[in-house]
């Protein structure tokens, strides 16, 4: 990868933006595969369908809470490939062809603009985690940011914040900052929830992804943060490698999504498990059907593997959050 940048110093979050959606070197704007077997990471709709199809029965009973809309939009962000669009359209049309009828799906990717007057269901799996963070550091007990610098060698470099909602974010996000630790900070996803704020009418509000509220974060020790770099199913911590060409995330800081919510006025529910998200729209009745097609039915033993994959004790179901928030609803 060319860099452009020669003896100049910029911010983590525009180096990050470079190396995941510029047009022509980024990881997810060029690399024909990066999600599955033969990419770097998994998401729960490619392990099995039955993520997708208890989305929808979410989707159904969020239908009847905003008043039964016509139509019924269902804005999916970061849609990427489809695949969860698929698995989502599919069951509503077997299983509920009245309310099929009544959707209006759209797929909005990174950057591009939100839909006006949206009424019903905006969702992401895995979208904040990938949107470019600043990094900055306690010192002192103040907050330096992290920039990086381009001389002969990639280094990295201290120096004062370069926007002052960075120190909002610190307070909302961290109940207390540590010395010398280091943390990411992610305005994006505060610009999104409050572009959001202008564009639904009514609605819920659904994220799926990677992270933590302040109690689990405070947990363990992050002296580092929870920067992650994926490459070829491998993860690391060195943002510095394989530019272009390996996935780099921060978990999400709910505590941060749930208190931005309140200041819009909307209604957070409890942050849970995916696994629990799953049993509350009937992950067990599902899986009492899997077992009903045939255990030992040998068509269906890569799909019994992915379904093992997806709900493995301790496995994706396990680490990834969803976060529920109510706009506009009585």
């Amino acid at each position: 990868m060319i860099l452009p940048w020669k003896n100049e110093r910029i911010t983590f979050e525009r180096f990050m933006e470079f190396c995941l959606y510029d047009p022509e070197c980024g990881y997810y704007t060029t690399k024909p595969k990066v999600i599955g077997r033969k990419g770097d990471f998994y998401t729960s709709p490619h392990t099995h369908p039955l993520f997708g199809q208890i989305l929808a029965d979410a989707f159904v009973s969020y239908f009847d809470l905003c008043s039964r809309p016509k139509p019924f939009h269902i804005v999916e962000m970061g849609a990427g490939e489809g695949l969860l669009r698929e698995q989502i359209l599919t069951r509503l049309r077997d299983r509920y062809p009245q309310i099929y009828k009544r959707v209006e799906y759209m797929p909005v990717e990174v950057n591009e603009a939100l839909p006006d007057g949206i009424q019903g269901v905006v969702f992401s799996n895995e979208l904040f985690d990938a949107l470019p963070v600043h990094r900055v550091r306690v010192r002192g007990g103040e907050v330096r940011e992290i920039f990086v610098y381009f001389g002969d060698q990639i280094s990295e470099k201290e120096g004062e914040i370069t926007d002052s909602r960075i120190l909002n974010y610190m307070e909302l996000g961290f109940d207390r900052w540590r010395e010398g630790y280091e943390y990411e900070v992610n305005l994006r996803m505060v610009d999104q929830l409050e572009a959001l704020e202008h564009r639904i009418k009514s609605g819920v509000v659904l994220t799926i992804d990677y992270g933590y509220g302040w109690e689990e974060y405070n947990s363990e020790e992050r002296a580092s943060g929870t920067l992650l770099c994926y490459h070829r199913h491998q993860t690391g911590q060195n943002p510095y490698l394989n530019l272009g060409d390996q996935d780099i995330t921060a978990h999400v800081n709910f505590q941060v999504m749930q208190k931005t919510g309140d200041r819009l006025g909307w209604e957070s529910k409890p942050l849970k498990r995916q696994r629990e998200f799953m049993l509350e729209w009937g992950l067990e009745k599902a899986l009492i059907e899997e077992e009903n097609r045939g255990l030992l039915n040998p068509d269906r033993i890569e799909t019994r593997l992915g379904l093992k994959e997806l709900l493995v004790p301790g496995g994706i179901s396990d680490t990834m959050k969803v976060l529920v928030q109510k706009v506009r609803l009585s």
